[in-house]
């Protein structure tokens, strides 16, 4: 049986991912992020060579003809490397899961799966709690990916956010295990968000003083800090309004499915 790796976005540093190599069996399959300027320097392992995925047509698997759905998901045609092709809708919203897609089918290549195979479990794929879930209640709509954070999916997942139709709050908290570049990590995404005209961004925890302020800075964003999820609960009914679209977001310790069910209770 082979074994199978595939590294995606970019979350630490080249010799963090690569580690995972160490505890590889023999002659293994593997599929890394061609667009990441990180891994695609990766040339051979263990006397393999990498198979890349990306957007890129330079990559085996990449993808074309990429179509936003809105929150509805994504639809795209994916290229095989043997030359077959496979058009399929995503249904979690956010161009990021191309690559999600595209590192799918690899696998499924990898493991003799049909084109017609990896496209229905494509289409089949569904979001879980905390992982870019949609719920939609009677006066709003909750974007729930709270299960964990990093700056770059920070920032996809505001993408997400911009695609709804009506207000937009993001509602973010601390990212852990930034080391000594977690204030400016922070600064960055409220500096996104703010160019992202998201119209409220609701910092919580302490990590989150620099991307307030620096969200803050945004023509037509208005930004709010909050100490913990406490807080800002009690502030949900001044600042939440009916038919806001709600982009709830922290690193797991954060305890960020409580917000998601005080705003489930609004």
């Amino acid at each position: 049986c082979c074994h199978l790796e595939a590294l995606g976005d970019r979350d630490g540093v080249l010799k963090a991912k690569t580690e995972m190599f160490d505890f590889m069996n023999e002659n293994p399959i593997i599929l890394l992020n061609g667009d990441d300027d990180k891994l695609c320097t990766v040339e051979e392992v263990d006397g393999q060579k990498p198979v890349f995925f990306g957007l890129e047509d330079s990559n085996a698997y990449y993808a074309t003809d990429i179509e936003s759905l809105g929150l509805k998901g994504t639809r795209c045609t994916l290229h095989l490397a043997d030359g077959n092709t496979v058009t399929a809708q995503i249904h979690i919203p956010g161009n990021h899961m191309v690559y999600n897609a595209l590192a799918g089918a690899a696998a499924g290549c990898a493991l003799g799966l049909t084109p017609e195979e990896i496209k229905a479990g494509i289409e089949k794929l569904v979001p879980v709690a905390g992982r870019n879930n949609l719920i939609e209640t009677e006066h709003l709509l909750i974007i729930d990916d709270c299960y964990n954070a990093n700056p770059i999916s920070m920032k996809a997942s505001i993408d997400v956010l911009n695609m709804a139709i009506g207000r937009r709050v993001a509602v973010l908290g601390n990212m852990g295990e930034l080391g000594d570049t977690a204030e400016v990590l922070h600064a960055e995404v409220g500096t996104y968000a703010a160019q992202q005209n998201v119209d409220l961004v609701c910092g919580i925890g302490d990590l989150t003083h620099a991307l307030v302020e620096e969200a803050s800075r945004g023509t037509h964003t208005q930004a709010l800090w909050f100490a913990d999820n406490e807080s800002f609960i009690q502030a949900i009914p001044d600042i939440i309004k009916d038919g806001d679209n709600v982009l709830v977001k922290a690193s797991h310790g954060m305890n960020f499915p409580q917000i998601v069910h005080a705003l489930e209770e609004l």
